[in-house]
């Protein structure tokens, strides 16, 4: 006769609660990815945000709000080069590395905390987008003072979704 099998201690895999809407067209809402090739993709940058806590930060700040994680990747690479660990000010900027409030020497805060001020004012002015204008452009407008911000933006989050999903 059989051996009754030993049950396993398994803990339920955790479900991934993503706020069903807000005004970002589909591409830029919360998606899953290869994150062993984020991870990689930051560290050939030499990215502190590669590290903890600023990349759970960063994750979880794009689930709980709905807004694709390369989105919020993608800006920080156009504020702050994705903050290289050579520079020397590197874990200061990892604080505020959206650039929220002017600048991370102007506001030094926790990664947390800007990266849920940079979600909200993402979401804030997304809210009166017309249909036909370009999520990212029109962010643009008020996020960054540099027009050509959300053509740097678009590219590096182009270049992040190539490099994420080779091997999908």
């Amino acid at each position: 006769p059989d051996k009754p099998q030993q049950k396993a201690d398994i803990q339920p895999a955790r479900s991934v609660e993503v706020p069903a809407s807000n005004s970002l067209p589909a591409e830029l809402r919360y998606t899953e990815l290869n994150e062993s090739r984020l991870k990689q993709y930051l560290h050939n940058k030499s990215s502190l945000l590669a590290e903890q806590p600023y990349y759970d930060a960063i994750m979880s700040a794009a689930r709980e709000n709905n807004i694709h994680p390369l989105l919020l990747f993608a800006i920080t690479g156009q504020e702050q080069a994705f903050v290289p660990t050579t520079h020397k000010q590197a874990k200061k900027i990892a604080n505020n590395p959206f650039n929220v409030f002017y600048s991370w020497q102007d506001y030094n805060t926790t990664i947390e905390q800007s990266t849920a001020i940079a979600v909200r004012t993402i979401l804030r002015i997304s809210k009166d987008r017309p249909e036909k204008e370009d999520a990212i452009t029109w962010i643009n407008r008020e996020y960054a003072e540099d027009p050509n911000w959300s053509k740097g933006v678009r590219s590096i989050m182009q270049a992040m979704i190539r490099y994420v999903e080779i091997d999908h």
